[in-house]
């Protein structure tokens, strides 16, 4: 049965009012369209409070403990993907049939009231300790790098477009801050299919842009190196460039290492030493973001027509772009570091770097 909705207090002020002038219950309720039972009470609680105000209310009682509330908030914290319903169970599997069993809902509301929110998990590769501990070393190692020097890397990788992207979303349930919490991540790997491309950049341009055919080994990476990654280091650089790669496989293959090294020994390039699961240290990972962006607004058809795309939209890629990921180079290393090796996350160095850059406004203000 529907909730009775209460009399105003306008009404209540009519009953009191009719009554006294010497109606009847059932006249006054015919009167004001009020049911006789509503007019009875209303009377009743005048005469024992003297008020028309409604009375103070305690509100439900709370159907969890102290204990469970804390039993609820510590299961979400041991596994962050439980959902309300899981944890309801474990709640209600500890008490007794005589017990009043709590729903979903209730584990929701304790889940918010302790600050944790239901969220899409961030996807982020797996770190262990000793990729954070790499990690941390190469941010010391260059936090107090240049502007020239930052300018003087070719960034280079391979990436994946897709016509049709998927999105697999995972929840989980996390407090404010713990976006990059490793309980909160869904880690990922690496995998090949689909339209694979390589490409790189320095300073504020962008350089070659290879499209590659079939799986990529040792030996068609070696082809790149040679005609493609080289040639555009030296292009956008200069001699001694210093080439940045990751650490995958064919990477590192004796093949191809041997040939950087060789190149380096002839002061062609210089090798940067890159952390391992570390694609959020590499500025091109945005730059591949951005270039999916543009492609998507495009609405390819094809593999060919994504191609060709591709192509368009990389020569669109702005210097001052560019130099916005440059720049921002210096802030990843401090917060890598503050975060211990760990992951961090990308709106607050993004928001730093605006307080600095009206910071620079300020004082160079004439």
């Amino acid at each position: 049965m529907a909730r009775q909705k209460q009399l105003s207090k306008e009404k209540r002020v009519a009953i009191i009012t009719l009554r006294n002038e010497g109606q009847s219950v059932r006249k006054i309720g015919k009167t004001l369209k009020v049911s006789p039972s509503a007019v009875a009470k209303t009377i009743k609680r005048y005469k024992e409070t003297g008020s028309h105000e409604d009375r103070p209310r305690k509100g439900r009682p709370r159907v969890t403990s102290a204990v469970e509330d804390k039993f609820i908030r510590v299961t979400s914290l041991r596994n962050r993907r439980l959902t309300a319903a899981q944890i309801r169970d474990q709640v209600n599997a500890t008490q007794s049939s005589s017990s009043r069993h709590i729903s979903a809902t209730t584990v929701k509301r304790r889940l918010c009231e302790s600050g944790l929110h239901g969220r899409i998990a961030a996807r982020k590769p797996l770190l262990r300790t000793g990729n954070k501990q790499k990690r941390l070393v190469w941010a010391k190692e260059h936090k107090e790098w240049t502007l020239d020097q930052w300018k003087s890397v070719l960034w280079s990788d391979e990436s994946k477009f897709v016509i049709f992207g998927s999105n697999h979303r995972v929840f989980v349930r996390r407090r404010k801050g713990e976006r990059m919490d490793s309980t909160c991540l869904v880690p990922t790997v690496k995998h090949g299919g689909g339209v694979m491309v390589w490409g790189c950049f320095a300073g504020d341009t962008v350089g070659d842009l290879f499209k590659i055919e079939g799986i990529l080994n040792q030996h068609g990476y070696h082809s790149i190196l040679q005609w493609h990654a080289i040639p555009s280091g030296l292009r956008l650089v200069g001699p001694s460039f210093i080439f940045q790669q990751d650490n995958d496989p064919k990477h590192t293959s004796r093949l191809c290492k041997g040939y950087l090294t060789k190149k380096e020994s002839d002061g062609v390039l210089r090798q940067m030493t890159w952390p391992p699961q570390s694609p959020d240290l590499n500025p091109i990972e945005m730059v591949w973001g951005e270039l999916d962006r543009r492609v998507k607004a495009k609405g390819p058809t094809s593999a060919k027509h994504l191609w060709e795309l591709l192509q368009d939209c990389w020569k669109t890629i702005s210097g001052d772009y560019l130099l916005k990921l440059i720049k921002r180079m210096p802030r990843v290393c401090e917060a890598v570091i503050k975060a211990k090796g760990g992951y961090f996350e990308e709106p607050r160095i993004q928001a730093l770097l605006k307080k600095l850059a009206y910071c620079d406004k300020v004082h160079n203000f004439p």
